[in-house]
Order: structure tokens, then C-alpha cells, then sequence
């Protein structure tokens, strides 16, 4: 284990002891851990060596320690100091970091330095450039890449100055190309592509803010991101807001606000509870949210996994916000509530598992979870009535058709919180697919179930 397996994971501060040399009372501490979960660990140590961290070679021999009682994290420049000591004592073995601007003011400038494998580092800031990623598979990062302060994505920003797309990625890139917690704004796409665009390439984009972007002259596509030709990329917790395909000609031909996939692309948006994208104000004809684009024979397409994506309305509605139908698996999505700034309030102080089994016949198993207190584990998601009982709430289960149409109400009463399990039998309806909707107050969640007899 090295210092390039090290990453920040938080702040905190022991019990002050006077007769300890060197503690200073009331100080924050930082903890450091072991990111690769394997191997020898990397600790603090918080008794009587308060003040130092060590780290540990892959045989367990002690390579470098250095004091971090007269550091405190919450102050940016201790925190960046701390992030570059970390960095300058990688192990050999370790990427280049190259850090913006420290060592190239533009990160262009450091995507040109770097190899395969490297990593650029953005501290906070405003960058009004854009950037391509050339053949290279390497990470570009905010200071978020530290495991750290999830404000960095918001105050590191790449503004494109309405010049073109702010972030391409088009060299066949794999999953190693990362792009992660960084703020991409003010892009713009004659025809596709506003924010990020990526062709025949499958890098992972990973808790970004892809916002107030446009493309469009004469029809346009994917104002925060076209993801085109044979490319299978990995879109996990971003901020999809106010992404616009508009311009100039009057004719329906302005598609996927949020993102835009290409026939032949396959990309996975979401993922599990924590890694799903969020979804609002994105506007275009068709698919203001998501929009993809239908090959020529349907008869055998695979729906794209999108599970656990926040939208304005779960499910979101067809045609406008999500196109078509049936190119997307929108299963677990959540309802946003409220947006307010840099916050955005959804519903999850109650869960409905999926139904099982899935497909099903005739009779499916429906599980909810009605909790008095949850919190969201993803920075800048605040869940409501987090300190309400949900004793005294209506709670109603129905079953709708795929055009919407009420076919069964399976519970509507007041429920004490807890798990619940129902069984539906759905003798009497034809194979098809039906939603499942658990309503609590004016919140909902939403499940798809397939019966096929």
C-alpha cells in the first residue's frame, strides 16, 4: 500500500488531552483511509501520536509520516496543502498527477502532459476553455477526486463560453477515462453535443453538474450530453439543469435536452440508490430529459438500464421528458420536489422494493418499507419529513396499465411505519405491462411488473 492508494474521506477531531506533546485543543483533523480496500492499511494514529499519519508500503513497512495537527481541512489552503503533500509522496507506482493551475494554467494544458493512467487534478475555480480528452484514458478530476469536500464540483468549473462543446471525448476511450466532479456549464452544439459529447467511446462521467448548455442550428441533439456510435458509457451521479435544444428553424427536430443517445449506442444512466442522476429544467421537442434515438428494426432492442434517476414526476412522462417509451428501463426513479439553489429536495421517507417474481404468473410479491427518519448518503440530496412519523399517513398502492389507466387499488389506508408485503393477483388482466404506484401524501414511487401468461 502506497500514498497513491490514499484518499481524504472526512473531518473530525479528538478529545483534547493537555499532557499530550503537540494537540491543539479544539483542532479538526482529517482522516485519511485506504481506497483500494485491500492490502496493508493506512491509519491515523489519534493517542499519543495524535498529530501523525502514516503510510505503509505493500509489505507493511512504514515509507513516510508527516504532522497533520497544525493542519485543519475546513481552511482551503490548508486542505489543498494537504491534498499536494499526499500527492508529492506517491509511490512510484503511482499516476502522474498533473494539478491545474499549479503546474499548467489550463487543463487542456495538462491533458496534453498527460499519459494513460495519469490523473489532472482542477482546483477550484473558474476555467473558460474547453477541453478534449484526445486518444488518452486518464481521469480529470476537481479536487473531489481526494474523496473529500463535495462542494469542490461546484466551485471547479469549465465554462465554454457558448464557443462549442465544452468536453469531448471521441478517441475510444474505456472505462479508465474519467470525468468526475467537475461543474460543466455554458457549452454549445451547432448540432449535438452542448456540454459533453462522446463518440465511440466509454469513459465514465461521474458526479458532475452539466448545466445551462444549448445545442441546435437547424434541429439539434443532447444539449449536456450526445453520447453517439458504438459507445457504451457509464453516466452516474450528475446534475442534468437547464440544458436547452432550440434554434432556429420551425420544425420538431430538437431532441434530448439532458442527454441524447444515438441508435447504436448503449450506455448505463444510474446506476444503484446512490449513483442515479437527477433530472430538471432540460427542455427540447421530444425527450427534454433523455431521448433515443430508434434503429430501424425494434423488434429486438434492449431497453437502456437508467435506475434510480431523480425527475421532476417518477415516472416521468413519455414523449416530453423521456422518448421513446420503450428504449429506456426507468425502474426505481425518484420524484423531485423542489429545487433551491444549489440544493434539490426528493422523496424517500418511504421505499418500494421491486415486485418479485418479475416477469410474473399470475401473482407478484409487492414490498414497502414506511420509515420514520431517512437520510440521504448523497451530498446535496435532502429527503422530507425526515423527523415525521409516518403513522398517521394515508398510504395507497395501485396498480396502473401502460397507459396510465387505474386497474386495481390494492391498499388505500393509514399504515403504521415498517416493512408491508402484498401479493397481486392478476388472473383476471392480460400479459402486459403494469406499473406499480405507492403514494404517500402527494409523493409517490413507482415500479414496473411484466406479466406474461
Amino acid at each position: 500500500m502506497g500514498i497513491d492508494d490514499v484518499g481524504i474521506i472526512g473531518v473530525g477531531k479528538d478529545t483534547y488531552n493537555s499532557e499530550l506533546d503537540g494537540m491543539i485543543n479544539g483542532r479538526v483533523l482529517p482522516w485519511v483511509e485506504d481506497v483500494q480496500a485491500d492490502g496493508f492499511p493506512v491509519w491515523t494514529d489519534y493517542s499519543a501520536a495524535q498529530r501523525s499519519t502514516y503510510f505503509l508500503n505493500r509489505e507493511g513497512e512504514l515509507i513516510y509520516q508527516f504532522n497533520i495537527t497544525t493542519l485543519d481541512p475546513t481552511e482551503p489552503e490548508d486542505y489543498e496543502y494537504l491534498i499536494n503533500l499526499i500527492l508529492d509522496y506517491r509511490s512510484e507506482n503511482g499516476p502522474n498527477v498533473f494539478r491545474i493551475p499549479e503546474d499548467t494554467t489550463s487543463i487542456q494544458g495538462g491533458i496534453e502532459w498527460a499519459e494513460n493512467g495519469d490523473v489532472v487534478l482542477v482546483s477550484p475555480g473558474i476555467y473558460q476553455e474547453r477541453i478534449d480528452f484526445l486518444d488518452k484514458n486518464i481521469t480529470v478530476a476537481s479536487l473531489l477526486y481526494s474523496g473529500f469536500d463535495q462542494n469542490m464540483v461546484s466551485e471547479t468549473i469549465i465554462d465554454g463560453e457558448d464557443q462549442g462543446t465544452v468536453v469531448t471525448i471521441n478517441g475510444g476511450q474505456n472505462h479508465s477515462a474519467i470525468l468526475l466532479g467537475l461543474t460543466i456549464e455554458n457549452g454549445y452544439g451547432s448540432q449535438t453535443g452542448g456540454g459533453i459529447l462522446i463518440e465511440n467511446s466509454s469513459p465514465i462521467i461521474d458526479n458532475n453538474i452539466i448545466r445551462n448548455n444549448n445545442a441546435g442550428d437547424c434541429g439539434g441533439e443532447g444539449a449536456g450530453l450526445a453520447i453517439w456510435g458504438e459507445s457504451q458509457p457509464l453516466i452516474i451521479g450528475n446534475e442534468f439543469s437547464e440544458n436547452v435544444v432550440f434554434g432556429v428553424c420551425d420544425c420538431i427536430c430538437y431532441f434530448g435536452g439532458g442527454i441524447y443517445v444515438d441508435s447504436t449506442a448503449f450506455p448505463i444512466i444510474g446506476s444503484s440508490e446512490t449513483l442515479g442522476n437527477t433530472f430538471f429544467e432540460n427542455y427540447g421537442d421530444y425527450g427534454f430529459d433523455l431521448f433515443r434515438y430508434p434503429p430501424i428494426d425494434t423488434t429486438d432492442w434492449t431497453p437502456i438500464f437508467a435506475h434510480h434517476n431523480t425527475f421532476e414526476d417518477c415516472p416521468p412522462g413519455y414523449f416530453d421528458h423521456v422518448f421513446p417509451q420503450n428504449g429506456w428501463d426507468l425502474e426505481n426513479c425518484h420524484t423531485l420536489l423542489s429545487v433551491d439553489e444549489d440544493q434539490y429536495v426528493i422523496t424517500n421517507s418511504f421505499y418500494l422494493f421491486p415486485n418479485y417474481p418479475n416477469p410474473f404468473n399470475p401473482t407478484t410479491t409487492i414490498s414497502f418499507d414506511l420509515v420514520d427518519t431517512q437520510h440521504s448518503s448523497t451530498p446535496g440530496l435532502h429527503f422530507i419529513n425526515e423527523d415525521q412519523t409516518l403513522n398517521n399517513q394515508m398510504v395507497s398502492l395501485r396498480v396502473l396499465d401502460i397507459t396510465g389507466r387505474l386497474v386495481e387499488t390494492l391498499i388505500d389506508r393509514k399504515l403504521f411505519s415498517g416493512i408491508h408485503e402484498i401479493q397481486w393477483n392478476a388472473f383476471n388482466h392480460p400479459s402486459g405491462i403494469y406499473f406499480i404506484q405507492l403514494r404517500l401524501g402527494e409523493f409517490t414511487q413507482t415500479q414496473k411488473a411484466i406479466l406474461v401468461k
